[in-house]
């Protein structure tokens, strides 16, 4: 049987071009067609040491088509952890031979290994390796059973590829979502680039760019490809998704802005209504449905008033009073240190927090907070616009 890659374009979402392919191992059924082999990977009776020299054979094929194309792209290769385990730091690193015996730059490489077995302290050893001879080095299935966060810290990779199965589900919202963006955040943070493969319809390249993914690859462009094609295929099609984006959070995005200028204004009617450390809430008018509850600190940060919660009675909203959070300190919270600098700089604006899951609710929710006179802060909790809404292909609204 023969075995052979074929290889998956990775577009490069702001170039709008394909900049490279992941090699992906192949063979012929019975009938001709061209079929993947990754089964054999995952399958303990089937002899390590061929899946090894299949491994490396089809790894030579795919940097030998390199080394003959006329496009300007990297190649991603997956090596599993388990065959770093079988290059000693004495022994020469097969990849790397491939690529100086083939003349291919080493900087067009991508070593791209899935979190699985392996010993880190070796694969430490060895990627450090390909890095001092050009190499990048990729994360792949990153949020899937096995991903550590020392991994993250210890290879510095330069590329994430986010769990195929997380990146679906994080869809749907939930948990899964707040996962996903974390590791944006992390990937953000350190100077990672996010890949979400196994894109396969609008709506999922819609989800990668909530996410901020980079790059992407999957069905809905390509699978993978017999050979490299046109570096532009892509850029009129990603124009156009780019432009739908556009269109799409616009009226959105409006909408924000016209529930957040609701939330000051109220916010503004409060402290009218402010009297020392109390709330005369019987001269405003009902709350908005965004306002969770409202709070007094001093310049401390020791809550100095109860929490005025907003609750539905009978289908009314209204406030209620609760003491529970009376006298705990929130200086160290950077809503709280926003508005005292706010005040310092005399500053008249409100400042708002970034988004946070609120404890008592459940709910995604921000803090806008202003000076009053007297070295008093008056705070206020409010969800989230668009929580828990879906726009029109399904997507949860808030992912930032």
């Amino acid at each position: 049987m023969q075995y052979f890659p074929c290889f998956q374009p990775i577009i490069d979402i702001n170039k709008m071009s394909i900049v490279g392919y992941e090699a992906l191992a192949r063979t012929r059924s019975s009938d001709g067609q061209i079929v993947s082999i990754g089964a054999l990977f995952s399958d303990p009776s089937f002899n390590r040491a061929d899946l090894l020299g299949i491994d490396r054979s089809v790894r030579e094929q795919a940097i030998a088509y390199l080394s003959e194309s006329p496009h300007n792209v990297f190649l991603s290769l997956n090596l599993s952890p388990e065959w770093m385990d079988h290059v000693a730091d004495d022994m020469p690193v097969p990849t790397l031979e491939m690529a100086k015996k083939l003349g291919v730059d080493p900087s067009r490489i991508l070593i791209e290994f899935v979190e699985g077995a392996g010993d880190n302290k070796n694969m430490q050893r060895l990627l450090a390796r390909y890095r001092a001879a050009g190499m990048r080095v990729a994360i792949d299935d990153f949020g899937a059973g096995f991903s550590h966060l020392d991994r993250i810290i210890s290879l510095e990779p330069d590329i994430i590829k986010l769990d195929m199965s997380l990146f679906k589900r994080a869809m749907s919202g939930g948990v899964s979502q707040e996962v996903v963006q974390s590791i944006a955040y992390l990937a953000r943070r350190t100077g990672s680039r996010l890949l979400c493969e196994g894109v396969e319809t609008e709506q999922e390249f819609y989800f990668a760019l909530e996410c901020g993914a980079r790059y992407v690859q999957g069905y809905f462009f390509w699978p993978a490809l017999p050979e490299f094609i046109d570096s532009n295929a892509p850029k009129e099609i990603i124009r156009g998704l780019l432009k739908g984006y556009v269109e799409r959070n616009l009226n959105r995005e409006k909408q924000l802005m016209l529930y957040m200028e609701e939330m000051e204004l109220y916010f503004l009617s409060i402290q009218s209504a402010m009297k020392g450390h109390t709330v005369e809430f019987n001269t405003l008018t009902a709350p908005p449905d965004g306002i969770l509850r409202v709070f007094v600190c001093n310049c401390s940060g020791e809550q100095i008033s109860p929490n005025y919660e907003v609750v539905n009675v009978e289908g009314k909203r209204t406030w209620i009073v609760d003491n529970d959070n009376l006298g705990s300190n929130w200086s160290m919270r950077p809503y709280f240190y926003q508005a005292l600098a706010a005040k310092q700089l005399r500053q008249r604006s409100q400042v708002a927090s970034e988004p946070y899951r609120d404890v008592r609710s459940g709910r995604l929710c921000q803090t806008i907070g202003k000076m009053l006179s007297g070295d008093r802060m008056l705070f206020a909790d409010i969800i989230c616009f668009g929580e828990d809404d879906k726009d029109n292909y399904g997507n949860s609204f808030y992912l930032r």
